[in-house]
Order: structure tokens, then sequence, then C-alpha cells
């Protein structure tokens, strides 16, 4: 009898599973790309951190907007489909900015090899551990110098790369610093026997960032601008359809809400494998290039946002009941301390989830990671991490409650971002994802049942509204903007350690906290 009961479901969950596969496997070809994208167009990460601290508060916003006009209209169907809309629109517009022309010529000091074509380039002003992480691989670069028998300038391409002192490897060479050097190989012949003294420049896209010369300020560029801008109207709207359709779902659902991570799990399988499949296709159109092509992503969530599209005109989404009096029912929802508690670990979680969300590609791509490894990256992250524990999540609040799934989501951020930390072959970073099981997933589904279970009676939908807002909105906004200012003062390798020490630390306050409640809490 419970089997049939559970056919009917699921065949009356098709049109939601159905949704969720098409639209975030629109949204993984994209959006997980979307700050390596900047990086590429010539943002800088505390520009990039600043746009993703913006979104998140627009984000959070949209939310309780969107809920007043969807209860306003009454058709949860059409405000979802002007959202698609206006989301794909926003995302794929992206792909038209032209690179930022920031990079300006930076005084250097060049001698000429005495075995080989190459060139020796000593920078004046440079950050080394930019250099470092940037020059793990060979980059474009241009050199111009003015020869001693010549009044005019002589302007080479070539490639860059840091230059092996004899006896010592090319790690040992970097990390000497007083003899810190560039190697520059031309691509055509060319002869340097005596070069004019403060005459050479040198210029490169991949390096501007540690070549610390007179470059143009990335605010003042249209480029940022506009970038900006499209990435707060894509962003903004996928997160209010993300939630549109989590509320749709838990209505469908009723009194079933244990099922719902049997629904969202589409979602994820879709997301990991539109991001493998939008990294590989990256990569071949990429080619020899310097610089990645990334409209394969694009054009894969136009296909996928046209499917969706379609779909939407033809199935009934349930319409989603939101509290539009959210500042009244604040009070009430936060009387309880064991909420306070709870809705602070939501709130630094967002902040931790923000900064590997924001940089872990960026990380990934100093370390000399490929488009491939980023998708697979993902692809591990869904198919592997968060698909068994959406799946189990019942199980694990059931078995250990909510605070327990918390404090082990705590446990996971430590280790995954300590491991981080100690990386230095970018491929290992897949056996590291599969804590993302119990860093997102069990962490989501903990939220979400949370505010389920313990919102007051009529208040379910905001208490799911703050929640989320804390997470997507406030957290993810702290740590996207903390790791722009981390990444480019302390370097992404160290912003992850302070990362993790942070969610060390979170483990015993958030057991002496509910040791604390437990002990005030009045006995019957």
């Amino acid at each position: 009898m419970s089997e049939g009961k559970l056919c009917l479901v699921n065949r009356r969950l098709l049109p939601i599973k159905a949704h969720y596969f098409f639209f975030f496997g629109a949204m993984g070809g994209v959006m997980p790309f979307m700050p390596v994208l900047a990086k590429n167009l010539g943002i800088n990460s505390t520009a990039v951190g600043l746009v993703y601290t913006v979104l998140p508060f627009c984000v959070f916003f949209s939310k309780p907007l969107f809920g007043f006009i969807t209860d306003l209209f009454r058709n949860i169907k059409l405000i979802v489909f002007l959202l698609v809309c206006a989301t794909s629109v926003g995302y794929f517009s992206v792909i038209f900015l032209p690179h930022i022309d920031n990079v300006k010529w930076t005084r250097v000091d060049v001698q000429c090899q005495d075995i080989g074509e190459s060139i020796s380039v000593l920078p004046y002003e440079y950050d080394m551990r930019c250099l470092r992480d940037v020059l793990k691989q060979r980059v474009d670069g241009e050199l111009s110098f003015m020869p001693c028998d010549n009044n005019s300038s002589l302007n080479l391409r070539g490639k860059v790369s840091i230059e092996q002192l004899a006896n010592t490897t090319t790690e040992e060479s970097a990390d000497s610093i007083d003899t810190f050097r560039l190697e520059f190989t031309p691509n055509s012949n060319s002869s340097c026997e005596c070069i004019r003294n403060g005459s050479s420049t040198l210029k490169s896209v991949k390096m501007s960032s540690c070549l610390l010369g007179d470059n143009v300020s990335v605010y003042k560029t249209y480029q940022f601008w506009v970038f900006t801008i499209l990435a707060v109207i894509g962003g903004t709207g996928s997160a209010t359809v993300f939630c549109l359709s989590d509320a749709a779902c838990y209505e469908v659902l009723g009194e079933h809400s244990e099922l719902y991570g049997r629904q969202r799990l589409w979602a994820t399988i879709s997301w990991g494998c539109a991001t493998l499949l939008a990294g590989f296709f990256n990569d071949i159109a990429t080619g020899n290039s310097d610089t990645t092509n990334y409209a394969p992503g694009f054009y894969l969530m136009l296909a996928l946002v046209a499917i969706d599209l379609l779909l939407l005109l033809k199935i009934k989404l349930t319409k989603a009941n939101f509290s539009v009096n959210i500042c009244r029912d604040i009070g009430q929802i936060f009387s309880s301390c064991h909420t306070v508690a709870f809705a602070t670990c939501v709130y630094i979680i967002g902040g931790l989830t923000g900064l590997i969300w924001n940089y872990q590609f960026w990380y990934l791509e100093d370390l000399g990671a490929t488009q491939t490894l980023m998708g697979l990256c993902v692809a591990v992250q869904c198919l592997i991490a968060e698909m068994p524990f959406f799946f189990f999540a019942g199980w694990f609040i059931k078995t250990f409650g909510y605070f327990a799934c918390i404090i082990g989501s705590f446990a996971a951020f430590t280790l995954r971002l300590g491991l981080y930390y100690i990386l230095e072959n970018p491929w290992l970073i897949l056996p590291i994802e599969i804590l993302h099981g119990l860093t997102f997933a069990v962490f989501y589904a903990s939220m979400t049942g949370y505010a389920s279970d313990n919102a007051p009676p009529g208040t379910e939908a905001t208490m799911m509204g703050i929640l989320g807002g804390l997470f997507e909105g406030l957290g993810v906004a702290t740590g996207s903007l903390l790791g722009g200012v981390g990444f480019d003062r302390i370097g992404g390798r160290r912003t992850f350690l302070v990362a993790a020490t942070i969610s060390f630390f979170c483990i015993p306050s958030l057991a002496l906290v509910l040791f604390i409640l437990k002990k005030l809490r009045p006995k019957s």
C-alpha cells in the first residue's frame, strides 16, 4: 500500500522534478564560472568581491518583494516564467563584454642571457606571492626596450616564466627573494646585445595585478559596471526562482516534507552534469589561446532554459503562500534563543559558503587548473557528494537532530578549508569535494527543515525566507567581501586557512551555547 502511494506521489511530483532539472542545469553552465570570467575580463578579486557583496543584498530583498507580487497576481507560473527570461538574458549578455584594457607598461631591468635566446627580466615593484601563483605556467607578455645603437623602441611578444637559477629548481628560484627574476622568451628571433639603461618596460595581461605599475582603476571602466548590473540581474533572478520553486515544492509535498531532498537532488544532478559539460566544452573552445572562452557554457544555458520555458507553459505550478508581514513576524520568530543561535550559525555558514562559491575556481585557476577540472570539481560536489546526502538528509536530521547536523557541517568546513590551504596539485581538489555533502546538502536540508518545524503557525514561509536571506544574502555577501579582500591582501591560501580557523572555533562555541541553554531551560 505504501509502495502504491509512493508511486502516485512520484508521478504527481514529476513536473517539479523536471523544472528543477532543466533550470538548475541551465544555471550550472554559467554561475560557477562567473567569478573567473570576471577575472579574465580584467576585474581584480576585490572588485569581484564587491560585486558578490552587492548581489546577495539584492537577493535578500527580492524574496519578500516577489512574494508580494506573487500573492498580488496569484500566478506563480507567470512570475517564474518572467524571472527565468530575465535571468537568462542577464547572464547571456555578459559574454559580449570586451576585455578591460587596463594593463600598462611596467618599468623593469633587462639583461640578455649569455646562452640561449631568452631575456632575464627583473621587475622593480611586484607582488611576489601573486607572481608565484600566476607563473606556475608560462603566460603571454610583451617586452619593450631601446637598443644602444637605435633611438626607436623594440617591442617583442613572447612567454614569461620564473627564471630558473643555476643549480636550483624553478620553485627554489621563486623562493629566492633577493634574486627573483623573470625569464622572457620571444616568439621570434631577436638580438639584444646592448640595451639602453632605463628604457625597458614589460606588459602582461595575466601578470597585470602582480606588477605594481600605474594601471587604470577597474572602477573607472564601463565593463566593470555593466558586468555588475548583469551579474545582479542574473543572480537575483536565479536566486528568486530557486526560492519560489522550493516554496512551491513544499506546498506540493504537503505533509510529506521529508521528501523534499529527493526532489531537490534532481537539481543537483543537472547542476553537476551541466557544469562538467560546460567546463569540457569551454576547454575545447579555448584551445591554445591564453584567454579562456566561456561561450559554450552560455549556449548550453540557453538550450536548457528554452526547454524549461516550454515546460512552464505546459505544467501547473502550485502557488506558494508567502507572508508579506515580515516585520510583524520577526519578533515572534526570534523570541527563541535556540532560533537565534541557529540563525547565527546559518549566517556564518553562509559566509564560509560564499567564500567557496566565489573564489574556489579563482584559487584553482591560480594553481593551474583547466576548465575541465573545474567542471569535474562541481560534478563531484553534485553527483558524488550532494546526491546521497540529500537523499539521506531526512535520516541524518531524525537521528542526530538539527544542531548536531550544523556542528557536523562546521567540522566538515574546517577540514575542507584546511585541505585547501595545503593544496598544491589542483587535481587533488576532487576527493576533498566529497565533504561538500556535509557542508551544503546536510546543512541546507537542516536549514529548511528547521524553518518548517519551528516556525510559529502561519510564518513558515517567513521563517524560510529569513534563514535563506541570512544564508544566501548576508552570509554569502560577507564571505564574498572578506574573501576578495583576503585574496588581495594575504592570498587565497592564507584566506582559506583563516576561514578554516573560524569554522573550527564555531564547533566548541555552539556546543557551549547549547549547553548553557539546556541548563537555563526551565524544568516543567
